[in-house]
């Protein structure tokens, strides 16, 4: 499902010192496999997690998804892939501010040309299955930061991708609803979807199917 090999990320700064992101990295994950990308600060984990979700490119090497090599995809077909085969949930959620919570959940579905009864019937479904029937035209500052997270979630599921990819999924909410987030991603790799997460909460970790522990831009195990 997803491979990686001999993934390298440079950044120039404006003093032309290079900082090196990522060193080397060969990564395997399986289909239908929950995978933990751990590790401190800095160490890379989002630098390669923003490789893999296609925002952002390598410097050298090779990444696989789907069995096709996207190294190479233009912005075009990389967007395309992003929007039809990957969601995302961030860590700071990344809710449009001006859009109600089923807006911001059917936003990824305009592109494809999805009329706005259909748009509006899949994010209410979604919404509903989060627990927040009620809180459909609310917009983000009228929920707490757990809500948001939910919709969040909801906005990752609307095109059914087989990948979620979750940037610190937990940080920023209570602990009853990053047990809940848990719950959903748990239940979503029953289903056959394929998660990849960075998180430093420990939860995770006991039920993944593989941990890569990260250290200065490298796979350490």
């Amino acid at each position: 499902m997803i491979r990686t090999e001999g993934l390298c990320k440079s950044y120039s700064h404006y003093s032309r010192h290079e900082v090196r992101a990522l060193y080397d990295v060969h990564v395997t994950i399986s289909k239908n496999s929950f995978v933990v990308l751990n590790g401190p600060s800095g160490s890379g984990k989002t630098t390669l997690l923003n490789i893999i979700g296609t925002l952002d490119r390598p410097t050298a090497g090779k990444v696989f998804l789907y069995g096709e090599e996207i190294t190479t995809f233009s912005d075009i077909a990389l967007a395309r892939l992003r929007r039809e085969k990957i969601g995302f949930i961030f860590q700071d959620f990344h809710l449009i501010p001006r859009l109600t919570s089923w807006e911001n959940v059917s936003y990824p579905l305009i592109p494809s040309g999805i009329g706005f009864r259909e748009r509006f019937e899949r994010a209410k479904f979604l919404l509903e299955k989060m627990e927040l029937g009620d809180r459909l035209d609310h917009t983000p500052e009228e929920l707490s930061g757990g809500q948001q997270q939910r919709v969040a979630i909801a906005r990752a599921l609307i095109n059914n991708p087989g990948i979620i990819i979750a940037d610190e999924p937990t940080s920023n909410i209570d602990e009853d609803t990053s047990t809940r987030v848990l719950e959903l991603l748990t239940e979503l790799k029953s289903r056959g979807v394929t998660i990849l997460v960075t998180t430093h909460d420990f939860h995770f970790e006991k039920i993944a199917d593989v941990v890569y522990k990260m250290k200065n831009g490298r796979i350490e195990c």
